[in-house]
């Protein structure tokens, strides 16, 4: 068997789309990370997961979240993905954000932050596997934008075109 490095290059040879996922904490302080491991799984009833890593500084807030949102970044938002992929509690300080009707932080949808997409979930389900959990939402709200995704691949943010 090859090496962890390997593996994980290997794995970085798939192009990703890149998210930030968000929630509150038990406190009502918004919590956000970027994460490229999210997926669509059904169609009836809607539902998506992504995975958070068991060491993420964020981890008890996502775990204990009744609801959470998944924000797909465009093309020019590598800063916003940057900044969340910190592990920073005050993260929120700087960035516009509204909350949904479910108490989620929404990245605000303004000119300077417009994503190509919002899922806003309901806490379905959660499997411990490996060195990670898989959160699974039930869609309760969505919408889109015709915008060019960020992408990650090969270790780095990329557009569509490059």
């Amino acid at each position: 068997m090859n090496d962890d490095n390997t593996f994980r290059r290997c794995l970085a040879k798939f192009a990703t789309g890149v998210t930030v996922m968000t929630c509150s904490d038990e406190d009502g302080a918004p919590c956000g990370m970027t994460a490229n491991s999210f997926s669509s799984v059904s169609l009836e009833p809607p539902l998506v997961l992504w995975n958070i890593a068991k060491v993420s500084n964020s981890l008890e807030a996502y775990m204990d979240a009744a609801h959470f949102a998944i924000n797909v970044l465009a093309a020019d938002q590598q800063e916003l993905a940057t900044h969340f992929a910190m592990s920073d509690h005050t993260l929120f300080d700087d960035v516009e954000h509204t909350l949904s009707a479910d108490g989620a932080p929404v990245l605000a949808d303004t000119v300077a932050v417009y994503t190509v997409a919002v899922f806003e979930c309901r806490t379905h389900e959660i499997h411990d596997c490996g060195d990670h959990y898989i959160i699974i939402g039930e869609v309760t709200d969505f919408r889109s934008e015709d915008l060019e995704p960020l992408l990650f691949f090969d270790g780095g943010y990329r557009g569509i075109l490059g």
